[in-house]
């Protein structure tokens, strides 16, 4: 058993390694190569990526909405006045999903222009994780993804409404092609770090 270095890097090493799935190396580079065939496939066909991003959100906030209603009417912890808003807040819910069912063009610019806020702060968030992690090895990878979500987010929003139909999946999938090679250089890192 080795002393702990307590340099700068080695705390940025732990902050990295404790950030990352623990799942070995393998693990993470298998997790890498789905998110690149995923990446490639969305490349294929961008509108059916977005078509399948859609259906897949609408399902989601038809779910909550769902939940967000039963929640309203078994919850008696609650004042009548929070019952209902909770209520109106699934309904809402519902009938957001059922409209992006019923009419998908205009269902996929608004999931657009949603997709362009998570853009935004999940490259907010990579950036300030790469800020945090900055002497660890592997944090420019970390960095350079977030700036490549946050254009993306930039992009998407100078595109609506027009390049709404295929822009969501062609996004989907350069986003999906980043993670993928962000994740595949940590398992390098880990699987050199684990041999070395």
């Amino acid at each position: 058993m080795t002393a702990r270095d307590d340099t700068p890097q080695s705390d940025a090493d732990d902050d990295l390694e404790t950030l990352t799935p623990d799942m070995g190396w393998k693990g993470l580079a298998v997790l890498g190569v789905v998110m690149l065939i995923g990446g490639f496939l969305a490349f294929l066909n961008p509108f059916a990526a977005s078509l399948a991003a859609e259906a897949v959100a609408g399902a989601a906030f038809f779910a909550a909405g769902v939940v967000q209603l039963w929640l309203a009417v078994t919850d008696k912890t609650k004042t009548t006045g929070d019952r209902w808003l909770s209520g109106a807040l699934g309904l809402a819910l519902v009938l957001f999903a059922v409209s992006m069912v019923l009419n998908p063009l205009a269902g996929l610019v608004t999931l657009t222009a949603l997709v362009a806020l998570f853009f935004t702060v999940l490259g907010a968030l990579r950036v300030g994780l790469a800020w945090h992690l900055r002497p660890a090895q592997g944090w420019g990878w970390i960095m350079a993804s977030g700036v490549i979500s946050l254009l993306l987010a930039a992009l998407i929003v100078l595109g609506l409404p027009g390049a709404a139909l295929g822009l969501l999946g062609l996004f989907l999938g350069i986003d999906l092609t980043m993670a993928g090679a962000v994740t595949l250089a940590l398992a390098w890192h880990k699987k050199r770090d684990a041999l070395g």
